[in-house]
């Protein structure tokens, strides 16, 4: 039960990680109405996602140590690559090369 609670929790994060990171960089013009408009709550979701990540890597530790930094490691290199392709594409974009190339432009 453990083992898939801290999975859940660090899915979940990197979800919300992915979105929230994402969504910044956009001009705001861009930025799908599902996106925060205040300070306040931009704060509030990158806080729960912060709080998602802590929680589920020290349920990770609290299995293994080796488990707890593997569950790092996947967390910032692969779900990143996982997650932000399909949320380019759920922002309107054609791919995540249309919306690096908006960021880049600032457009």
């Amino acid at each position: 039960m453990l083992p898939t609670l801290s999975a859940l929790l660090l899915f979940l994060a990197a979800l919300l990680h992915s979105f929230s990171f994402m969504c910044r960089k956009l001009p705001a013009g861009r930025r799908p109405r599902l996106y925060p408009g205040s300070g306040g709550a931009r704060v509030l979701l990158d806080l729960t996602w912060l709080l998602l990540f802590l929680t589920g890597a020290w349920l990770a530790l609290q299995i293994s140590t080796t488990l707890g930094i593997l569950a790092a490691v996947v967390y910032f290199v692969v779900l990143p690559f996982v997650f932000q392709p399909p949320m380019a594409r759920m922002m309107g974009f054609a791919s995540l090369r249309a919306y690096l190339e908006t960021v880049d432009r600032g457009q």
